[in-house]
C-alpha cells in the first residue's frame, strides 16, 4: 500500500503529522495514525520506532503547499531508530533529526526520452499525475536517507577483535593478546572454556 494524497485535500496548503507535533503548523493540521498507513508501519517496525505512548520515538511533519501546478513539500523528521554498529555489530539507538523539501511537478512537465542533464532541483523532485501526490515515496526516501551510512555505537568504537571476535569496547583484555588461556578476559571465548 501507499499514501496517495488527493490534490483536492490540499487546497492552498495543508500540514500532515505522524506522531507528536514538531513545530507550529503552517497550514490546517491533519494528524494521521500509523494504523491508517500500513506502508509506514512496516518501516517503523523495521527501525523499532513508535509514534504514540511512552515509547514514542518517531515524528514527522509535512507541510504541503500548492504553487500553480507544482506542490512544495517541506518535511521535518525526528526519530530514534535502533541501528546496528558497523564495527562492533551491537544494537544501539541514535537520535536523527532532519529537515528537507521536495517539489512535486506534473508528469507532463518532466522531459520524456533522450538524454537530459538533471539540475540539482530536479534531483529532489517527484512527479504527480494531476490527481494526487504519492507522499509515501517521499517519506520513505526521507527516512532511509536520514539514517547514518556507517552507524557507530560510540564515536571511538573499537569494533571486534579480528582474531577472537570479542567486542573490544567491552573486553578488559582481548584473548588474542594474552599468552595464557587463564588470562583470557574475552567474553566470547568464555563459552568455549
Amino acid at each position: 500500500m501507499s499514501w496517495k494524497l488527493p490534490l483536492n485535500q490540499i487546497g492552498s496548503g495543508s500540514t500532515f503529522i505522524f506522531g507528536q507535533q514538531l513545530e507550529t503548523p503552517r497550514f490546517k493540521q491533519t494528524t494521521l495514525s500509523v494504523e491508517q498507513h500500513p506502508w509506514l508501519s512496516e518501516i517503523l517496525d523495521e527501525l523499532d520506532c513508535r509514534t504514540a505512548g511512552s515509547e514514542a520515538n518517531f515524528a514527522i511533519q509535512l507541510d504541503v503547499e500548492k504553487q500553480s501546478e507544482t506542490y512544495r513539500v517541506k518535511a521535518k523528521l525526528r526519530m530514534i531508530p535502533k541501528l546496528e554498529c558497523v564495527r562492533s555489530l551491537t544494537e544501539f539507538r541514535s537520535d536523527v533529526i532532519t529537515e528537507t523539501e521536495a517539489l512535486y511537478v506534473k508528469s507532463a512537465e518532466t522531459p520524456q526520452g533522450g538524454e537530459h542533464e538533471m539540475s540539482e532541483s530536479e534531483l529532489e523532485s517527484y512527479e504527480h499525475d494531476g490527481s494526487g501526490l504519492m507522499l509515501s515515496e517521499f517519506v520513505t526516501d526521507l527516512i532511509y536517507t536520514s539514517l547514518p551510512d556507517f552507524p557507530l555505537c560510540q564515536p571511538e568504537c573499537k569494533g571486534l577483535c579480528t582474531e577472537c571476535g570479542c567486542n573490544l569496547n567491552d573486553a578488559r583484555e582481548c584473548a588474542s593478546k594474552s599468552k595464557s588461556q587463564k588470562d583470557f578476559d574475552c567474553p566470547s571465548l568464555k563459552y568455549f572454556q
